[in-house]
């Protein structure tokens, strides 16, 4: 009988090996956040048979180690083109991000410089990702059935067309891109869904609704920008010569880190799939097991409180009034178990604090699934956000309103209206009363452990799991490739079109005419009365 139940399984491997396809995803070396997205859907697809390549162009020498994923074998990388990193030297864009970040508030004029100058750099890398010509040749030759890139860079859009990739999928790390919505005609809904940079919620003022329609618009012309300068580089190079827009709407799917039962409600087309949460492990699928480090940490205190401000905005980059307000108040909670992300090996800041365990690195994931983690005090970053959602963690979120970490405070929102986590401005970091009262307040108060914990059942009970959603639409896009039903005509309407301006402009006319008519013959009307009556008159 064992040897029947074998000889099963040995014809069902077959079946599925033959049933397996090659995919080329295209995950620049940008951040940790886009190559973890991009890595968790190609270890999906290599769970399900499938073979999967890795094309790695470095986008930023601090982060050229990214790979996503610890399956993917096939990996080839592409240096980062000299005249990028001249500029990033230069602009000290990286600086930004670690250093100056605690500090720089929403600057505009920063913010056009800064898109710029990264136009630039994504102009450069481009092309010169197109000039690696044996790289390329050698990829043509694989007749890959399916690409899988991101549109924070248009650069993958064109290289899948100029490796004849017929079927793509585009793959946003973020909640959604502006400009991916307008191109598929998919409706924006300003007036109550919050742009991705916007710190307002869907209830708006009229002043919050025009607002929220500028930082709609915003992102769209950066992007827009950004696509051109990528196109115009590769002209020499490229053998086709489609538009950003064409290579943009034809996409088999426009795959989303957004989560419906997370999110706001907003309306959207068949090509749009969320898939926000495929790469958490929830504790449906069994709390992960802690090494004996962190479970002896954990099982010190009652109460435990996680510190982390992610992979951009380091702890040891603080100014020295945040990190004193932060020692503050870890050491006026001498009850509670602080685990601080520090970036700096052996500091000794908080030496004299035997309640805080300072580290490098830690298992966010693991921790936050475990129910003696107390509380997740957090910078905002989307991964960071769906982990504690599904995990169930009450969060403080501190929100950074500058335009590189531009979603932090959607996130944030987005998050405290189910009733689980607070928001707390990075201003106040100097301030540890503000953060003690924030941690004290979630700390004191069931409700919010409670209210994250339901959402986290929400989460974990939704009919279809992400991973699930990812794997049937990339056998679906490889199978009928790009449907043309699924195309909506609202991608080629202008704007007074898909809002039916135009519509309200022929009522209007309509409208007056008949008022004009009307009033015309009212007019003559008494007109013709009068000259009546004045006969009348005149005979009598």
């Amino acid at each position: 009988m064992n040897f029947q139940y074998y000889i099963i399984f040995i014809l069902f491997s077959i079946i599925d090996y033959s049933n397996s396809y090659k995919v080329l995803v295209f995950n620049p070396a940008f951040g940790a956040s886009h190559s973890n997205f991009l890595g968790k859907i190609s270890d999906i697809l290599i769970d399900a048979g499938h073979d999967v390549t890795m094309l790695i162009p470095i986008a930023m020498q601090g982060k050229k180690h990214l790979v996503g994923s610890k399956k993917v074998k096939n990996i080839i990388r592409i240096d980062q083109d000299p005249r990028s990193i001249e500029l990033y030297k230069q602009t000290g864009a990286e600086d930004v991000l670690r250093k100056k970040i605690w500090k720089v508030e929403s600057d505009i004029a920063l913010f056009f410089k800064m898109a710029g100058n990264f136009s630039k750099t994504c102009g450069y890398q481009c092309q010169h990702v197109f000039q690696q010509t044996e790289i390329l040749e050698k990829l043509k030759n694989e007749h890959f059935e399916l690409g899988i890139t991101e549109s924070l860079f248009i650069c993958g859009y064109p290289l899948f067309d100029h490796l004849g990739v017929k079927t793509i999928i585009n793959a946003d790390s973020v909640l959604f891109m502006d400009i991916v919505k307008c191109t598929l005609g998919e409706p924006s809904s300003s007036t109550f869904y919050p742009a991705l940079i916007s710190p307002m919620t869907d209830k708006m003022t009229l002043v919050e609704r025009i607002k929220n329609a500028i930082q709609m618009l915003i992102p769209v012309y950066f992007s827009k920008m950004r696509f051109e300068e990528e196109l115009s580089m590769i002209e020499p190079y490229y053998n086709g010569s489609k538009t950003w827009e064409e290579l943009l709407e034809n996409v088999a799917f426009n795959m989303v880190n957004s989560n419906r039962y997370l999110d706001y409600a907003s309306p959207t087309l068949p090509k749009t799939v969320f898939i926000g949460g495929m790469q958490v492990k929830t504790k449906k699928q069994g709390t992960p097991k802690l090494n004996k480090e962190w479970d002896d940490l954990l099982n010190i205190r009652k109460e435990n409180v996680l510190v982390s401000f992610g992979s951009n905005a380091f702890s040891s980059e603080m100014p020295d009034e945040f990190k004193k307000s932060f020692l503050d108040v870890f050491a006026s909670m001498p009850e509670i178990t602080f685990i601080w992300k520090y970036e700096q090996e052996n500091s000794t800041i908080a030496m004299h604090l035997s309640n805080v365990k300072m580290t490098t690195w830690m298992p966010q994931s693991d921790l936050l699934a475990d129910n003696r983690l107390s509380l997740f005090v957090t910078h905002g970053g989307l991964g960071s956000s769906i982990e504690l959602a599904y995990q169930g963690t009450p969060a403080v979120v501190n929100i950074f309103k500058i335009p590189l970490m531009a979603d932090q405070p959607r996130n944030a929102h987005m998050l405290t209206r189910h009733g689980g986590a607070i928001q707390l401005d990075k201003t106040n970091l100097d301030n540890p009363q503000m953060i003690r009262d924030a941690i004290k307040t979630i700390l004191d108060n069931d409700s919010y452990t409670e209210n994250a914990r339901k959402l986290a059942q929400i989460l974990e009970d939704q009919p279809y799991t992400p991973a699930e959603v990812v794997l049937k639409h990339c056998d679906f896009a490889v199978k009928f490739g790009v449907l043309d039903t699924l195309q909506s005509e609202g991608r080629k309407l202008n704007v007074f079109q898909f809002y039916s301006y135009d519509i309200l402009v022929v009522v209007c006319f309509l409208i007056i005419t008949v008022v004009v008519f009307i009033v015309l013959y009212v007019f003559q009307c008494i007109k013709i009365c009068s000259t009546i009556f004045s006969k009348k008159v005149k005979n009598e």
